[in-house]
């Protein structure tokens, strides 16, 4: 199974998430905004992971993620992690994909999914999804 983290970012107030463009991996995500992350290396941890693939993409550290989701499928899981801090004000582009603040009520075209994952990312519910 191929382990991933994804992590949205936003401010304090709740009203921008930081988010990458991705122009690598699956179709459904090319040329599609997403949320920030990575896959898993062997014997890490999944908040490590998350820690370590933000920093990468984004140059910040954000040390209070909260895990909120896990979405399963055939070869594949991914969890979900988000943070409010206003830190969010500091990320910058720092590999070959291109990092972005948004507005909540302004988004761009994102993963399909991202549509219902951000309103899940706002709440404080723990959820767990599998996918067939």
């Amino acid at each position: 199974m191929i382990r991933y983290v994804a992590g949205f970012l936003f401010n304090k107030d709740r009203t921008q998430v930081a988010l990458i463009l991705k122009t690598r991996g699956p179709d459904i995500l090319i040329n599609k905004w997403n949320g920030i992350g990575g896959k898993i290396e062997p014997n890490e941890t999944s908040q490590a992971a998350i820690k370590r693939e933000f920093e990468e993409e984004t140059g910040v550290i954000v040390l209070n993620w909260e895990f909120f989701m896990s979405l399963c499928g055939d070869g594949w899981n991914v969890d979900f992690y988000h943070a409010f801090d206003d830190l969010i004000y500091n990320v910058k582009t720092k590999e070959d994909e291109l990092v972005y603040i948004w507005d909540i009520d302004k988004l761009p075209k994102v993963v399909p999914n991202v549509k219902w994952i951000i309103p899940m990312a706002l709440e404080s519910e723990i959820y767990s999804i599998v996918q067939s």
